[in-house]
C-alpha cells in the first residue's frame, strides 16, 4: 500500500531508534498537526485541517493503546489525504478495517490509515529485529504488544507482515465466518483459510499453542495430511487464529511441489 510519506522515514527524520521513543504526539507536531485529548461521541478520533495545519482530537475515554492507534490513524489521514479542507470522524469500526472492499473509496482510505498507523507504531526497522527466532504465537504477540504499546490484534497483523516464517492470521466472527485474513510473504497465494468453520464453538477456543491438522483451518483437499501450529485469541469483538507452519517443507508438499 502506497503512502505519500513512509512512516519509517518520518520516525527516522526526528531521531527515533528505540520503541520506547515512539512519541506519536511528537510525530504529529513535526508534521504540523496539533493533538488534543477530549471527550468524543460516536468516534474514536477526528481531524480537521487545511493544506498546512491540522487539529487532531482523540477520545479521552479510550484506553491508552486505543488512543495511540487512533492518533496514528489520524496522522495517516493527515499525511495521505490532506488538501484545502480535510475532515474525518473515525469510528471504532473504521479502525477495524483491514482489507479493502471494492467500490468503497472512503473505506479504502480507512484501511490505508490503519495500515499507516500500524507501521508508524511498529516500524519494520525496530519491529523486525525482535522477530528473530520468535515463535509465531499469541504469547509472543502479547510481549510485542507490551514493548510497542499496541493492541494484540495490530501486533499480530504486524508480526505476520514482517516475519520470515510462513504463517497466517485469520479473523472470524462468532458464527465461524471468515471476516479477513493476512498471510506472510512466505505463504503462497494458493493457500487460503476456510470461509466458514463447521463447528465454531469447538474450534474457536483459547487453549494455548498446539499442533493440529491443517484442515481445521485451511481450505485444501489434502490439508488433512499436514499439520500446523495454532494459537487462538478473542479480542473482544472477533476471534483471531494465528497459524504457523513450523515445518516449512509442508507448505510445498501441501501444494504438491
Amino acid at each position: 500500500m502506497r503512502f505519500k510519506q513512509q512512516p519509517e522515514d518520518i520516525l527516522k527524520n526526528i531521531g527515533i531508534y528505540d520503541p520506547d521513543d515512539i512519541d506519536l504526539e511528537l510525530v504529529a507536531y513535526s508534521l504540523g498537526a496539533q493533538v488534543k485529548i477530549a471527550s468524543l461521541s460516536g468516534c474514536e478520533g477526528n481531524i480537521i485541517g487545511t493544506s498546512e495545519r491540522a487539529i487532531i482530537t482523540i477520545n479521552s475515554s479510550a484506553d491508552s493503546t486505543r488512543q495511540r492507534f487512533s492518533l496514528g490513524h489520524e496522522i495517516g489521514h493527515w499525511v495521505n489525504d490532506k488538501g484545502k479542507n480535510l475532515t474525518y470522524r473515525c469510528s471504532a469500526e473504521d479502525m477495524r478495517q483491514h482489507q479493502i472492499r471494492r467500490n468503497d473509496f472512503r473505506q479504502h482510505k480507512e484501511v490505508r490509515a490503519n495500515k499507516f498507523s500500524a507501521e508508524l507504531m511498529m516500524p519494520k526497522y525496530l519491529f523486525g529485529p525482535q522477530l528473530v527466532d520468535c515463535p509465531i504465537t499469541f504469547e509472543s504477540v502479547k510481549a510485542l504488544a507490551n514493548d510497542f504499546r499496541s493492541s494484540r490484534t495490530s501486533s499480530a497483523i504486524r508480526m505476520v507482515e514482517v516475519t520470515e516464517f510462513p504463517c497466517m492470521l485469520v479473523c472470524w466472527g462468532s458464527s465461524g465466518s471468515r471476516r479477513w485474513f493476512v498471510r506472510s510473504e512466505t505463504v503462497p497465494e494458493e493457500i487460503w483459510p476456510l470461509r466458514q468453520l463447521l463447528k465454531p464453538k469447538e474450534t474457536l477456543i483459547q487453549v494455548g499453542t498446539q499442533e493440529v491438522d491443517a484442515d481445521k483451518w485451511i481450505d485444501r483437499a489434502n490439508a488433512c495430511d499436514y499439520t500446523l501450529k495454532e494459537s487462538v485469541f478473542f479480542n473482544g469483538h472477533d476471534y483471531l487464529s494465528l497459524l504457523w507452519w513450523q515445518n516449512e517443507g509442508q507448505i510445498l508438499e501441501l501444494l504438491g511441489i
